[in-house]
């Protein structure tokens, strides 16, 4: 979406429905002109606020999707250390038993 063009969209819009009003009420060259250009000017600034705020929005959207990938990142990292150090115990718990039977054997022996 091209939000640059917000200001200028809205202003034109104001623009073409003043220029019909007045040719349809068959106001003065002059009068038309001021219409127009108040028009102009104060739409084009209801524009740019518009403009802002939907730009806002966006970038408070961006963060908020950006910090949504972190936290799911970082959970897998911790899900990822959690499984290891689970296989690593695993595997130390295997090897002291593994211990215990050749203790076991050689006491025996």
């Amino acid at each position: 979406m091209r939000i640059r063009f917000i200001p200028a969209g809205i202003a034109l819009t104001a623009g073409s429905v003043t220029c019909l009003i007045c040719l349809l009420r068959d106001y003065d060259v002059l009068y038309s002109l001021e219409a127009l250009l108040i028009t102009l000017l104060v739409f084009s600034y209801i524009g740019f606020k518009t403009q802002k705020i939907i730009m806002k929005v966006m970038h408070e959207q961006k963060v908020q999707e950006e910090e949504a990938i972190r936290l799911a990142e970082w959970q897998e990292s911790e899900r990822l250390r959690k499984l290891e150090m689970e296989k690593n115990m695993v595997e130390e718990q295997e090897e002291i038993e593994e211990d215990e039977l050749e203790t076991e054997n050689q006491a025996t022996l």
